[in-house]
């Protein structure tokens, strides 16, 4: 996702990314275009982010979260000074906080 000028880069922790490609697969296994329509959806839900990150739900380590629509996902988000780092792709029926031992 370019950024404008005054806006922040958007960076993914190697497992997070990882998260979200598994599951676009998975789900694009199950139904033609449902990995797409799981892509799409994370892609709006980053924009909001990216446009305002102060709107997440309050997490632990400083971060925040915002769930994904239609899918039970919920990314977990960090902003630092010069980017918004996506530290996990989360499903909700995943261990809640298996990502905090990402932050190291």
């Amino acid at each position: 996702m370019p950024a404008a000028p005054w806006m922040k880069s958007v960076a993914y922790h190697r497992l997070a990314e990882n998260e979200m490609i598994e599951s676009a697969s998975f789900y694009e296994r199950r139904r033609r275009f449902l990995g797409e329509r799981f892509l799409d959806e994370i892609e709006k839900t980053l924009a909001k982010i990216h446009k305002n990150p102060d709107l997440g739900q309050p997490g632990k380590c400083h971060t925040r979260s915002w769930k994904v629509k239609r899918f039970p996902f919920r990314i977990v988000y960090l902003e630092q000074t010069k980017r918004i780092w996506i530290v996990a792709v989360a499903h909700l029926s995943r261990k809640p906080d298996y990502w905090l031992e990402r932050m190291n």
